[in-house]
């Protein structure tokens, strides 16, 4: 009989340990960790995964090899309306950032938490840790030191991008808040010599409200820095790291304020080797990063998606596709709007895949469907959800990507695009969009004609921002409109 009741102990026992277990076998893995890396005004044009020639990306191209290149990615065509864009998944035409306002130089309003919510807030409010480190530039924090907090970010570092207080007295204050109110762009020009730098003793503000000059640094490797620490710090919970790079700037190169640790002593003279220079310190830094990444053994729940902002500096060309390519900033065509956008986790994504389309206004709805954030109801988003398709459980959900830049609209396939005039291209013969097709071409491009026709007429109206628009370009337009009155 205790030989029974033994047996029946244990099987009970068992029993309770199987069900204990079932539980913690059956519970979901936990969110995965999103890094969203961001550099600086520089096109496909310069990166091999997209056909460069100028053998700039070595590590940025293994991790195209290894995980998802969008071919086709587009984005207003100029630092901050681009930003607001990536982070809140909306069209320039819907936040009013379809002009550029360069708000952390010459003040006058900023990236309004009360009109546009971030995936950094969104994460933030699903329980992850969000941190940013690099180019904020669309509040001035001077005027607004709580901006980033309220986007969604608790811990940043970032360069602030304002007028250097070290380095410009009262009277310069003055005549450039002068300046501002009566369009003088050529005085503005020059006013920006004394912006605070960002590569060279660079000048930071964090999450504390502290500013620094360092001293003797250089400033990708001071954000780098923060980056690096922020994952360690967060290695045992969901995170999200949003850096946009200070790297590369093609202004800065053809200014010679600018040279990486790797050729201080001896910069190239030349602007096409040290913007060069500059993308593979950029790439270099990625590569680091990945690497801590996999040190950490993150990787294996890490989802890390890499963009570029916008075109290169018009003053500049790479090889490419054996062709030369000039930089297309400001400008609304392929080299200025068409961007790069890779999505790599060794565990997460299927690799070695290419060809889909993809916007800015995706970023959002993806990152959210990636770490389960809830977008609110309220919220239009113009993205749509490339999560699926990343996790190679879907066909890509675009059959079009949309782009716009002041009075310009454009909207594009896989082959052919059209403009707000009218006009249609076939870019797989016309990449630079030199010859419109007729009107009565074939039936193919008629019936592509149509279709991306009717996207263009079901945008909505343009809404401007609530304030003037500052900036060098919105300024030049201003003086010359008044200029012309008689």
């Amino acid at each position: 009989m205790l030989r029974g009741m033994k047996a029946t102990l244990i099987v009970s026992a068992m029993a309770l340990l199987g069900s204990a277990l079932l539980p913690a076998a059956e519970t979901a893995a936990p969110p995965p960790n999103i890094v969203v890396l961001l550099l600086d005004n520089v096109g496909q044009e310069w990166f091999r995964c997209y056909g460069s020639e100028e053998n700039c990306t070595p590590n940025i191209d293994r991790l195209a090899a290894a995980g998802v290149r969008f071919s086709h990615c587009y984005t207003t065509t100029v630092c901050g309306p681009s930003r607001v864009e990536i982070l809140t998944g909306r069209y320039p035409l819907r936040t009013g950032w379809y002009l550029h306002h360069d708000a952390a130089l010459y003040s006058g309003g900023g990236f309004d938490p009360h009109r546009e919510v971030t995936f950094a807030r969104l994460l933030r409010d699903a329980g992850y840790a969000t941190g940013m480190a690099g180019k904020w530039q669309v509040n001035n924090l001077y005027a607004e030191p709580d901006a980033i907090t309220r986007h969604g970010f608790n811990e940043y570092l970032v360069w602030p991008g304002s007028i250097d207080r070290d380095k410009a007295d009262a009277g310069f204050q003055k005549a450039f808040e002068e300046a501002i109110a009566n369009n003088d762009h050529v005085f503005l020009s020059e006013a920006t010599r004394k912006i605070e730098s960002r590569y060279w003793d660079p000048v930071t503000l964090n999450s504390k409200g502290e500013r620094q000059t360092h001293e003797g640094a250089f400033g990708p490797d001071v954000f780098q820095k923060f980056s690096i620490d922020f994952i360690r710090k967060h290695k045992d919970h969901p995170f999200l790291l949003y850096a946009p790079l200070v790297l590369t700037h093609g202004q800065n190169v053809k200014e010679h304020v600018v040279s990486t640790p790797d050729n201080k002593d001896n910069p190239p003279a030349d602007e096409h080797a040290a913007f060069g220079d500059m993308l593979r310190y950029a790439d270099k830094q990625v590569g680091e990063l990945v690497r801590e990444l996999e040190t950490l053994d993150l990787m294996k729940r890490t989802i890390v998606i890499i963009a570029s902002d916008n075109g290169t500096e018009k003053s500049l060309s790479a090889r490419a596709n054996g062709r030369v390519v000039q930089g297309g900033l400001y400008q609304i065509n392929e080299a200025g709007g068409d961007v790069v956008l890779i999505g790599y986790s060794p565990a997460l994504i299927p690799g070695g895949r290419t060809g889909a389309l993809a916007d800015f206004t995706d970023i959002l709805p993806t990152v959210c469907d990636l770490a389960g954030a809830t977008i609110p109801k309220s919220v239009t988003i113009d993205g749509k959800s490339q999560a699926s398709y990343l996790r190679g459980q879907a066909e890509p959900p675009r059959e079009w990507i949309f782009n716009h830049y002041a009075d310009d609209r454009v909207v594009r396939d896989h082959r052919f695009k059209l403009n707000h005039k009218g006009e249609l291209y076939d870019l797989q013969t016309d990449p630079t969009e030199q010859h419109p097709l007729s009107a009565d071409a074939s039936p193919e491009v008629t019936a592509a004609r149509q279709q991306l026709q009717k996207v263009l007429d079901e945008m909505p109206a343009s809404t401007p921002l609530p304030f003037p628009y500052r900036s060098l370009s919105a300024f030049k337009k201003r003086a010359e409109a008044a200029a012309s009155k008689p």
